[in-house]
């Protein structure tokens, strides 16, 4: 049997070179605490625009031009308005493949009968055996467009009692006869269309438990963690120590091991507590807190383009009012166009073909 090739020859001498990983470690950390600088500088620079600026530059706004904001809300309600007509419209259409005419026609005797269209959609269903009959969902959605368009009130703001006992009346005019299932207790209000909850037993939620267990190296490096950030433990709390603690739970509730392996390497750099990381491991927090602040830089960058950018130092200008002013007209216009399509479009179906006399 032939004998393996040696690696190494006779009379050479292996030697392992040993690195002083300490100095590398140091140039790492100091890198790291850079970073750490010039993001709490950009976190103190995206709190002061979020939290003066853009408050500051709304009231400056609703102060100066309340009369264009006001007119564009309204446009922008009977565009809402008028998106809904049509997208039920559209509906219709499908539903009984009827024209833009037929379907509008129904839409609105559905809207301003409601009553009376539910009585319809229950004729028509005992007329036609193999109809389609109407969920719990359904006949609820009709009894609280009744309770609107008839009663002129919100229903969500009757009490259980009110709502539970004009639900089971409405349903017993409006849906009595042979395809009814039992009358419901009048006792008990409607669940509005939300599936009951079922009760979960303390086995279950056990079984549940030990089906999904949180992995043990996310509960040592959270206990870890905890030890060293959290408020109560912390008197010195500054806001980096509090930004870390926040990301710290935020993992710990993504059980995300690899994130909260970097939060502790990081919490061990903001401690001066080297020794206790690897440089592989040191390397990783300075990724992360790179891409942190290249992202941020991104979102300041972004914030600098807008008009809010620090008005709470500089004020309004000339040449500011002027610009927000010619911006709202455009939005103003832009919203008039879309209302003005939506509306002849519906003033269209409303109207009906155009019919040809010989």
């Amino acid at each position: 049997m032939p004998r393996r090739a040696a690696t190494q020859r006779k009379g050479e001498i292996a030697a392992i070179v040993l690195i002083e990983q300490e100095p590398l470690r140091a140039k790492v950390a100091g890198a790291c605490k850079e970073v750490m600088a010039r993001l709490d500088d950009a976190r103190v620079g995206w709190h002061h625009f979020e939290r003066k600026d853009k408050p500051a530059f709304a009231r400056w706004r609703a102060r100066e031009f309340g009369a264009l904001l006001s007119d564009a809300r309204e446009v922008e309600e009977r565009i809402r308005d008028a998106q809904t007509i049509v997208h039920e419209v559209e509906m219709e259409m499908r539903r009984v493949f009827q024209d833009a005419h037929g379907a509008y026609q129904r839409v609105m005797f559905r809207r301003g009968n409601p009553i009376a269209a539910a009585e319809e959609e229950v004729s028509a269903q005992r007329e036609d055996g193999a109809g389609r009959k109407l969920s719990d969902f359904e006949k609820e959605a009709l009894f609280q467009e009744w309770v609107k368009r008839s009663l002129g009130t919100n229903p969500d703001k009757m009490d259980d009692e009110a709502y539970s006992s004009s639900f089971e009346a409405f349903k017993t005019h409006m849906f009595r006869g042979p395809m009814d299932e039992p009358r419901p207790s009048q006792s008990a209000r409607p669940s509005r269309s939300t599936p009951p909850r079922e009760s979960v037993s303390y086995s279950e939620a056990e079984e549940d438990e030990e089906t999904t267990p949180v992995d043990a190296r996310v509960k040592e490096l959270y206990r870890r963690l905890v030890r060293r950030l959290h408020p109560d433990l912390r008197a010195d709390g500054t806001a980096a120590v509090s930004a870390l603690w926040h990301e710290v739970q935020e993992a710990y509730a993504a059980s995300d091991v690899a994130r909260l392996e970097i939060l502790l390497a990081l919490s061990d750099i903001e401690a001066n507590r080297l020794a206790d990381q690897t440089l592989s491991q040191m390397h990783l927090v300075l990724v992360e807190l790179e891409r942190a602040l290249w992202a941020l830089d991104k979102s300041l960058l972004e914030a600098e383009r807008e008009e809010a950018w620090d008005f709470a130092r500089t004020g309004p200008n000339t040449d500011l009012r002027a610009q927000v002013e010619r911006q709202l007209k455009r939005d103003l216009t832009n919203r008039q166009e879309r209302l003005d399509l939506l509306t002849s479009t519906i003033a269209e179906w409303a109207r009906g073909p155009l019919r040809k006399f010989a």
